[in-house]
């Protein structure tokens, strides 16, 4: 029997079409199956809902647990496990500490607001006819009154969704307890691991891809870490104080709801641009509500003056050019990744955007300098129109 001679360039042709057909045949059933694929991608996702908070967690705390750990090793007589330990200890009973505090403000102003819901629409009729009081005209006062009723009911509709999606939250949260605390004990093997699955993922990349891919994809990798880091923990750090700011600038003026609209700010402080302003509009007229119209006036210059001095002098010093993206593309990065994922994306969006500029940089740098061109954008503006 005579032997098959085999052509390695019709070969190669015939696994191409081979490969080609297959995947055409596999994106077919996919389009036709999506609803199938989805469901088992949505179920999959739930199944490793537990092992994304738990590197959630691991990754916001890694920072802390650095800055714990570091004066620790001078201390020779700890072993690098027991460091690591106490490190970690200290991290998380600092999270339930402040989890705890949060939770037990949330649930006093909470029940304050629901207990006098009665007390608070009478004080909104009494400030509607003081502002009415101060037009003389009836006919327009009628117009204003009817207005200002609109308005308040809309602020109270706004006010009481809030507070119910708060709630919410917090109850899916406590029935969700089993996954919070499985991705609790997660990120506790995360973290004291963390350096073992580091090396042990990139020793998985060094083996699959060929070596300037891999280094590629390590910088990459490292710039995204520097990045979102740099700007969360910055980010954590910034709000905190303004929010304690707050708190103090309250008390010593004696306003009401302190803790809740202190809360309010600082978290929504963690929002880029627009987190001030989303922050105050629920404080002013929480402050309306509980004070009166004066307070709420101070309240909102108050605010306005601790937000100049955040975005021009607090903010600066901590983050730095953490991101290196110009205001436009940050409210660029609010408007997308918030309108795609809410507030989680209002947050990370500014960072992840950073991150894909940052590849597109590299990519184009490459193809410039391949045609011996300049990197430098600067070099690309005409004399009429310099860069500056």
């Amino acid at each position: 029997m005579k032997k098959i001679e085999w052509n390695n360039k019709y070969t190669t042709i015939a696994v191409y079409v081979f490969l080609v057909v297959a995947a055409c045949l596999l994106f077919k059933a996919g389009v036709e199956q999506f609803d199938v694929i989805w469901g088992w991608f949505q179920k999959i996702i739930g199944y490793l809902f537990p092992f994304i908070y738990g590197f959630v967690l691991a990754y916001l705390l890694s920072p802390l647990v650095r800055r714990i750990e570091k004066p620790l090793k001078n201390n020779t007589q700890l072993r690098p496990k027991a460091r690591r330990g106490i490190a970690m200890a200290c991290a998380y009973l600092l999270v339930v500490i402040i989890i705890g505090v949060f939770g037990m403000v949330l649930a006093e102003s909470t029940a304050q607001l629901v207990g006098n819901v009665s007390f608070y629409s009478k004080k909104i009729n009494e400030l509607i006819n003081q502002l009415i009081s101060y037009i003389p005209d009836e006919s327009i006062s009628q117009e204003v009154q009817a207005a200002l009723t609109q308005v308040f009911e809309v602020l109270y509709a706004f006010i009481s969704s809030f507070l119910t999606q708060v709630v919410s939250i917090a109850t899916k949260v406590v029935s969700s307890v089993i996954e919070v605390v499985m991705g609790i004990i997660i990120s506790i093997y995360m973290l004291g691991d963390k350096e073992r699955l580091i090396a042990q993922t990139k020793k998985v990349f060094s083996a699959l891809l060929p070596e300037r891919a891999y280094r590629q994809v390590i910088r990459v990798a490292h710039d995204s870490n520097q990045k979102f880091s740099g700007f969360i923990t910055g980010k954590i750090v910034d709000s905190t104080i303004i929010g304690l700011l707050c708190a103090v600038g309250m008390l010593i003026f004696r306003m009401p709801f302190v803790a809740l609209v202190s809360l309010i700010v600082g978290i929504t402080n963690v929002i880029p641009y627009f987190g001030p302003i989303i922050g105050a509009v629920p404080g002013v007229i929480l402050v309306l509500i509980g004070g009166d119209l004066m307070q709420a006036l101070f309240f909102a210059i108050f605010v306005l003056a601790l937000q100049q001095f955040d975005g021009n002098i607090l903010g600066p010093a901590i983050l730095g050019q953490s991101t290196g993206l110009s205001a436009m593309w940050v409210v660029f990065a609010i408007l997308l990744f918030g309108g795609l994922y809410g507030f989680v994306g209002m947050i990370i969006g500014v960072p992840l955007l950073a991150v894909i500029f940052g590849v597109l940089r590299s990519i184009i740098d490459a193809i410039l300098r391949k045609k011996g061109m300049s990197t430098d954008s600067r070099d690309y503006a005409s004399d009429q129109h310099p860069v500056q």
